[in-house]
């Protein structure tokens, strides 16, 4: 396959050589030309997908970035975005309605194929982050009562609509779905039987409402390749693919990552820089208050710190510390919880195992640290005030960081969402609080 690289389409641009570009450019495979459109210079990235042809530019448009493909869609031709969606599937060509504005979409809708126009509006009604909201039209279903040589010619009728035929379901007259059977099984089978013999009749589905998710678990849980959607009834309505579950996966991890550290997912690197702002600020604000609300506790012990001075130098150790280590718990358990392996029975055993890690932690981490405050100031009994207080703020830090993601799910809310603030603020206060307690009290 021709490799093609971002220094090679630089200068052929800067040659005016369109001709060998738009050559070169369709000879890539669709990830491919994703890549070096998403890479090229901003001035040449909206030019360079206008060279792909309808049927590549439909596989390369949905893995852009975000930025440049609303670029793309704010200045596209309506004809060439019609020759597009014509050429995606269901679910991909959904998910380019739904960045459209709504007299752009209602155009669009009334030139594309009425089949696809019709799918397209049927998707658009369920939420994006659901089975339905991802799940593609594009099926084969046989009825239970096909033959051998009946399904066989079913699908050839139907096999240029669908992708990555592994699977064939089987549903009964009112089409709800009954069974699933592999595409080999046709191979070798007899002509004779029939679909409801040879189908596995332990069919997995997904309800449309389904979070994506819970799909993602169900596909990680049961190693499969592809999953029916059906409606409460039972009825077959469409399929997820297990690339389109890749998708989800990164989605998901990366929407928690930025939900942990107070960022929306839309917030990318190439954002505007005032967009981005728009985004952070109310986080910052919330850290704002929680740092407030530390300092104050600080202020309490504002005598202690007067007299001995070089507390202050070792307090950003207790906090930091205690910090790290409920951000570790909050991590593992947040994991734990997204991946299914924490339920109702094994709660309680989780988090006394991140409570006794942290106190394990404390005792050996506050153990070096009060041989080496004894070693710096010569005072045993600063070095003890370091390491107790180093031992409360790990157990404070294995407390918080394995019950408030525990408390948020139970609650309905998501746990990784302003997790890690409130375990910042709570170890920070705790560290503080016992490291200057303890030193009002023994220094």
């Amino acid at each position: 396959m021709l490799k093609l690289t971002i220094d090679q389409i630089i200068e052929l641009f800067e040659n005016d050589q369109i001709d060998e570009i738009t050559k070169k450019i369709n000879l890539l495979h669709p990830g491919d030309a994703a890549q070096i459109i998403n890479e090229l210079p901003a001035e040449y990235q909206v030019t360079a997908f206008n060279y792909l042809s309808s049927e590549l530019a439909s596989d390369v448009i949905n893995d852009l970035h975000d930025e440049l493909r609303e670029d793309i869609l704010e200045t596209i031709q309506q004809k060439r975005l019609v020759e597009i969606m014509d050429e995606m599937d269901s679910d991909e060509a959904t998910d380019i309605a739904a960045e459209l504005d709504e007299h752009q979409l209602e155009d669009v809708l009334q030139k594309i194929d009425k089949e696809d126009s019709d799918e397209i509006k049927q998707l658009l009604i369920y939420e994006e982050d659901t089975a339905g909201g991802i799940m593609q039209k594009e099926i084969i279903n046989v009825n239970k009562e096909m033959n051998r040589a009946e399904m066989i010619d079913h699908i050839r009728d139907n096999y240029d609509d669908v992708e990555k035929l592994y699977y064939i379901f089987v549903t009964d007259e009112d089409n709800k779905l009954i069974g699933i059977l592999e595409a080999s099984q046709l191979l070798l089978c007899k002509a004779e039987m029939k679909a409801v013999d040879i189908m596995d009749k332990d069919v997995i589905s997904a309800p449309v409402e389904m979070d994506q998710e819970e799909v993602a678990g169900i596909f990680r849980k049961y190693d499969i390749y592809i999953l029916p959607v059906v409606d409460n009834e039972n009825h077959l309505l469409g399929r997820i693919t297990v690339d389109d579950i890749i998708d989800v996966i990164d989605e998901e991890a990366s929407e928690d990552v930025y939900k942990m550290v107070g960022l929306e997912s839309e917030d990318k690197v190439f954002t505007s820089p005032l967009s981005s702002v728009r985004k952070r600020l109310p986080w910052l604000t919330l850290n704002l208050f929680t740092a407030l609300l530390v300092s104050s506790v600080v202020g309490i012990f504002e005598g202690t710190i007067a007299r001995l001075s070089f507390l202050a130098v070792l307090m950003p150790i207790v906090a930091g510390l205690g910090g790290n280590s409920g951000t570790q718990t909050l991590t593992v358990i947040t994991r734990g919880i997204a991946l299914g392996e924490l339920t109702l029975h094994n709660t309680y055993r989780a988090i006394v195992k991140e409570i006794t890690v942290g106190i394990i932690n404390g005792f050996l981490i506050g153990s070096v640290a009060m041989l080496i405050a004894y070693l710096l100031k010569g005072n045993i009994l600063l070095g003890a005030v370091l390491g107790i207080s180093m031992v409360c703020n790990m157990f404070i830090a294995g407390l918080v960081g394995s019950s408030i993601p525990v408390i948020m799910k139970t609650l309905k809310i998501d746990p990784a969402l302003a997790s890690s603030v409130m375990i910042t603020m709570l170890t920070d206060i705790g560290g503080f609080a016992s490291f200057l307690g303890l030193a009002t009290l023994l220094l």
